[in-house]
C-alpha cells in the first residue's frame, strides 16, 4: 500500500506526485504574476515565496526520486511501444526541467543580490556573485524555462485526463490516482 507494486505506484509516490502537481500549479502562476506585478511590498512578499515554494519543490523531487529507485515501478508492459517511450520522455523532461528551473531561479535571484533560503531557512550558499547586468538575462532565461515547463506539464496533465476519461485500459490513471476510474 505504502511503496509501490505490479499496479500502482503506492501511497507514498501518490503524495508526493500530487503535492509536487499542486505546487508547480502554484509556482507557475504565481510566476507569471510576477513578470506583471508592480515593484510593491506585496510583489516582494511574492518573491519570497516563490523561492520557498521552489526550494520546497527542490527537495521534495530529490526525495521523490530517491523513493523512486528504492522501489518498484508498476508495469508499462501493456502500453504500446510509442506510448511508454513517450511517457518516459515527457516524465523525465517534467524532473529535468523542475529541477533546472529551480537551480536556474536561485542564480538569477543570487544574480539580482538577493539570498535564496531552503524551505525558507537555510541561506543556499551563492553559487554567482551578485551581477545586476547579467540579471535580465537570467530573468529571461527563467521565462523561457516557465514557458517549455508549463507546456511539458500541460501534455503531462492532457495525458492523465486522456487516461482517466478514456476508460484507463491500461490502467495508467488508477497507479497515479486516490481515485480510480470507476467503468
Amino acid at each position: 500500500m505504502y511503496k509501490a507494486s505490479e499496479n500502482s505506484w503506492g501511497l507514498i509516490a501518490k503524495i508526493f506526485h500530487w503535492i509536487v502537481a499542486i505546487l508547480i500549479i502554484w509556482q507557475l502562476f504565481t510566476g507569471f504574476n510576477l513578470s506583471i506585478l508592480e515593484f510593491s511590498p506585496q510583489k516582494i512578499f511574492f518573491i519570497e515565496l516563490h523561492k520557498i515554494f521552489g526550494t520546497f519543490i527542490l527537495f521534495l523531487i530529490l526525495i521523490r526520486l530517491g523513493w523512486r529507485f528504492y522501489n518498484i515501478s508498476p508495469s508499462n508492459e501493456k502500453l504500446p511501444k510509442m506510448h511508454r517511450i513517450i511517457s518516459m520522455i515527457v516524465h523525465n523532461f517534467l524532473y529535468f526541467l523542475v529541477i533546472v528551473t529551480t537551480i536556474q531561479g536561485t542564480l538569477m535571484s543570487q544574480a539580482g543580490g538577493f539570498d535564496v533560503k531552503l524551505l525558507g531557512l537555510i541561506t543556499v550558499p551563492r553559487l554567482i556573485a551578485e551581477n545586476l547586468n547579467m540579471y535580465p538575462s537570467f530573468k529571461s532565461f527563467h521565462y523561457f524555462l516557465w514557458m517549455l515547463l508549463l507546456t511539458t506539464f500541460v501534455i503531462h496533465l492532457i495525458g492523465g485526463i486522456y487516461h482517466r476519461f478514456s476508460g484507463d485500459k491500461f490502467g495508467v490513471w488508477k497507479r497515479m490516482s486516490f481515485w480510480p476510474n470507476k467503468r
